[in-house]
């Protein structure tokens, strides 16, 4: 998916009008993504600096914190990738600062955001719910599921057990608070359909 911003352009919740000049406006609807690993691609009116400080001005954050990225840039274009999977459930911010500059110097003159969320298209829902004893790791699926599993700060998977129509859950010892779950879904022929990634709290 692009974000484009050329003048006088709204594209998935952008808008921005006249880049690298003095009137620069910004939406904050916030956009659902499925994919974990998804790179944002956003197209400008101009060459950018590819110069290493330049591109790392562009930061994607949740709850304050910065994740770590891949960027390159080419030309008019830059891609931003992380380095590490979103999280399902999580809210994100992508910022190209006011200070971002174009190869031939020129500036925003204001921070440009685009907020983004993790959102399932057959996991609808995952929770862990923190236990002396154990953690019970439940999700809620679409019809299309037919098997679950999930695995641990990447260990080995484990299958889930059905306890409906819908959802499925599994009690895990020993989990603590920042372990990452990796949900894997999959239909009857046991083929993965969706892979999502989940932050114990």
């Amino acid at each position: 998916m692009r974000i484009r911003l050329l003048s006088s352009l709204v594209c998935i919740g952008f808008l921005v009008s006249g880049l690298f000049t003095t009137h620069t406006t910004f939406a904050t609807t916030s956009h659902p993504i499925t994919d974990p690993m998804k790179p944002w691609t956003i197209t400008f009116n101009k060459d950018v600096s590819n110069q290493t400080v330049n591109l790392e001005r562009i930061n994607v954050q949740s709850k304050g914190k910065k994740l770590s990225l891949f960027l390159s840039a080419d030309s008019e274009k830059v891609i931003v990738k992380p380095k590490n999977p979103y999280l399902f459930g999580e809210r994100y911010i992508l910022t190209i600062p006011a200070n971002f500059e174009s190869s031939s110097g020129n500036v925003l003159n204001k921070n440009v955001t685009k907020e983004f969320e993790i959102i399932g298209t057959y996991i609808k829902n995952i929770s862990a719910t923190m236990n002396s004893l154990a953690t019970t790791i439940s999700i809620t699926v679409t019809p299309e599921v037919a098997y679950a599993s999930y695995a641990v700060n990447s260990a080995t998977p484990v299958m889930f057990i059905r306890n409906g129509v819908d959802s499925f859950s599994k009690g895990q010892i020993g989990l603590l608070q920042g372990d990452l779950i990796t949900i894997r879904v999959m239909d009857e022929t046991k083929h993965v359909i969706e892979t999502q990634y989940y932050e114990v709290k």
